[in-house]
């Protein structure tokens, strides 16, 4: 199977994201779960999340991955873990794994592609479409990029490839919209920035180092110089907010 950046760059992370493990567990349990609480983590990588919730709150996960590399090393860590009884695994969409559960108490989308469905990316409308698989009091863990400022027109199309992203408070303005209350709204810190991106560029340097003569060397290397490129260029402009909203 292709080797691609991100089979290998977030295989050290324990979050994919500029965000650290600690404040999303702490945020998480600004939800109140108890004991058995549902919760589904949508794009979940290699499972470090649903593994750490499980964890920390006695959570029975639903685990969401439809790239099956990584889903396959989600599998692996869980039964390393000895959480295989608490955490199901699942290869597909999130819409499709929305559509075949009942509601979650807590759904973690931290970085997520189209988490609500394909091609529904315009905010309030993600949030209202995820809420209605929160059960009554049940709460979105929401974490994505934001725009500290307007950016240039070059690196918005570069960012935007894969998502679409707005302001700090416009994520926020955008979850009220769709009737959820903002519990938590937080920044990462430049720690944070500075642990994802070391994090990504040693295990690149690493592969690449050990696979000079690898048929996907070149693609991977590629995805490294333009992901740097965008979090250098893109560094006065882009922030990361991390936010928990309840449901009514």
């Amino acid at each position: 199977m292709r080797v691609a950046f991100h089979h290998i760059a977030y295989q050290p992370l324990a979050v994919c994201n500029a965000l650290s493990m600690e404040r999303l567990v702490a945020t998480a349990g600004l939800a109140g779960l108890k004991p058995g609480a549902r919760v589904m983590d949508i794009g979940c990588a290699y499972g470090e999340v649903s593994i750490h919730l499980a964890r920390a709150f006695g959570a029975r996960v639903t685990a969401v991955e439809l790239d099956p590399v990584m889903a396959e090393g989600t599998e692996a860590r869980i039964k390393a873990a000895g959480l295989s009884d608490r955490i199901a695994v699942r290869q597909e969409t999130s819409a499709a794994a929305l559509a075949a559960q009942p509601p979650f108490d807590l759904i973690v989308a931290i970085g997520s592609t189209e988490p609500a469905g394909k091609g529904l990316r315009e905010p309030a409308a993600v949030f209202a479409a995820l809420a209605e698989h929160l059960t009554p009091g049940g709460a979105l863990l929401w974490g994505d990029l934001f725009w500290k400022e307007e950016p240039p027109t070059p690196l918005r199309q570069l960012v935007e490839t894969g998502g679409f992203y707005v302001s700090h408070d416009e994520w926020q303005a955008a979850a009220r919209t769709a009737g959820l209350e903002i519990v938590s709204a937080e920044i990462s810190g430049d720690f944070e920035w500075a642990a994802y991106r070391t994090g990504m560029e040693t295990a690149i340097a690493g592969w690449l180092d050990a696979n000079p003569d690898h048929a996907d060397a070149p693609s991977v290397a590629a995805t490294a110089s333009r992901v740097k490129m965008m979090f250098d260029f893109g560094a006065p402009y882009l922030g990361f907010g991390h936010y928990l909203f309840r449901k009514s």
